[in-house]
């Protein structure tokens, strides 16, 4: 299980993307791919894994 609560929001320094973790599960591997939501400038939104974003930049972290 992941450290990451809903509305924890990270930054990729490289692309400028952002992400917001969802509500989502990522103990279930059908919503684990949704896990988060992220933002971009030029390619519109998507959904993340906890993965892809770990090790981008921490922007906001909601207390629990």
């Amino acid at each position: 299980m992941s450290d990451y609560v809903k509305g924890h929001v990270k930054h990729d320094p490289v692309t400028g993307d952002v992400a917001v973790r969802t509500q989502f599960s990522e103990e279930d591997p059908q919503l684990a791919p949704m896990a988060w939501l992220v933002s971009t400038t030029n390619m519109g939104a998507r959904h993340a894994t906890t993965e892809s974003v770990a090790g981008w930049d921490d922007l906001f972290i909601p207390n629990g």
